[in-house]
């Protein structure tokens, strides 16, 4: 029996065996009869590699994210997009709040000077930050920054947020200006969806509103910050501390962190859960099942 052909772009490892019934194709390709493709959101096709599968009519993304993707040309073209919403929004949350608390309370400098023999009572390192009562400003009120809205509360945070457009179901106070917003936070935690709307949104101006005292942290898209400001503050004193877990380029040169100094870096496990990885691999097959079978799609972006 001759199996369907499908690009999976780039291999996902284990997963694959999932796909066992499908003729596994990578780019490039010659090939010109694939109809559909599984991708990582944030990776991708580009036009170009788009351009090269005429007959492809369905992009399955693992995972949340399609910033990787032009939604307007795979309209344009009759492709429909997938994704895996409403999946891994709650792990994301929870990293935001630990990197928050990380750089709080000083975690990543705590290990440190374990590690390296170097503690000195009384404080090993100096005196914390208190979560409760802190002011927290959440840059995208979408299921993550809803989850981390949540969360914060429940540590006794001050939380306004911000967003394209207020939303009356949301209870904390919206601010319908970035700059203002940062400049009233003492943490900022960036949630909103990475794609070019967003680009640099939080900006070098909006990192210097944020202050020497302010703490940025990021689990959205590594693009949706000035990540060469922020390095840039980081060094200087102008910004108190960053949590990242996402970075322009990714993997991320250790040598572009190497003496930066107040933060700390986690390699883009945001999502990467176990239950998340299994909920979103089920996701990946119930679509490309309904796909092939002619049915409503499970979860299609809405261009």
């Amino acid at each position: 029996m001759t199996k369907t052909p499908l690009l999976v772009h780039p291999p996902l490892g284990l997963f694959e065996m999932r796909l066992a019934e499908y003729d596994i194709v990578r780019w490039p390709t010659d090939r010109t009869d694939i109809r559909a493709a599984v991708v990582i959101g944030h990776l991708g096709l580009t036009n170009a590699m788009i351009d090269a599968l005429p007959e492809l009519k369905c992009i399955v993304c693992f995972g949340v994210g399609v910033d990787g993707l032009d939604l307007d040309y795979c309209r344009a073209r009759g492709i429909a997009v997938t994704h895996g919403r409403h999946i891994n929004h709650e792990d994301v949350a929870d990293v935001a709040i630990g990197l928050m608390i990380a750089r709080l309370r000083f975690f990543t400098e705590g290990e440190r000077v374990l590690r390296e023999g170097k503690w000195t009572p009384p404080l090993a390192v100096p005196p914390q930050k208190r979560l409760r009562g802190r002011k927290l400003g959440i840059v995208g009120m979408g299921a993550i920054g809803e989850a981390i809205a949540v969360r914060a509360e429940a540590f006794g945070l001050d939380i306004k947020w911000y967003g394209p457009r207020a939303k009356p179901a949301i209870k904390h106070a919206y601010e319908p200006d970035l700059m203002k917003l940062a400049d009233w936070a003492e943490v900022l935690i960036v949630a909103a969806r990475g794609d070019k709307s967003t680009a640099n949104l939080v900006n070098a101006d909006v990192i210097k509103a944020l202050g020497s005292d302010g703490v940025l942290i990021n689990i959205s898209r590594g693009t949706v910050i000035d990540e060469d400001a922020t390095i840039a503050a980081l060094k200087s004193g102008a910004l108190g501390g960053a949590g990242l877990d996402v970075f322009v380029e990714e993997p991320t040169p250790a040598s572009r962190w190497a003496d930066v100094p107040n933060t700390t870096l986690t390699p883009h496990l945001g999502g990467g859960t176990r239950e998340a990885l299994w909920e979103g691999s089920q996701n990946v097959l119930e679509n490309l099942r309904r796909f092939y079978a002619g049915e409503a799609l499970l979860s299609p972006v809405e261009h």
